[in-house]
């Protein structure tokens, strides 16, 4: 079973308990999406805007000052499929760990019309 939430309806939070973070429907090349995650999660100046470096910052996030972080995806990035996958790799991961270590809740989110793909993609079926 993914680690993944979908929604109907964009979920909203309490912005003084959760660190939210919402993903430009636009983006489409994994250089635009790196470069958005690292402004908006705060990421290190060390961040090396690589697969690598996002699992590293996504398993750290020391500097995040709320203790649930949120990750929310409209829309999948317009990623070609082998770039994709990746990327949902990292973020399943991710979620994974911290479903393990509880200094940090990291939920991750797509639009439930993004649910076959995502499954498709990281599943096989």
């Amino acid at each position: 079973m993914l680690p993944f939430k979908f929604f109907s309806a964009e979920p909203s939070y309490d912005a003084a308990e959760v660190f939210y973070v919402r993903i430009d429907p636009a983006i489409s090349t994994s250089e635009e999406l790196l470069k958005a995650l690292y402004y908006s999660l705060w990421f290190p100046g060390y961040f090396g805007f690589n697969w690598d470096a996002l699992y590293d910052c996504l398993r750290d996030l020391e500097w995040i000052p709320r203790r649930k972080v949120v990750i929310v995806h409209s829309i999948l990035p317009k990623l070609p499929e082998s770039e994709l996958k990746v990327y949902l790799e990292v973020l399943r991961d991710s979620a994974l760990d911290w479903e393990r270590d509880k200094m940090h809740d990291l939920e991750i989110f797509f639009g439930i019309h993004e649910q076959p793909g995502v499954e498709m993609l990281l599943t096989g079926s």
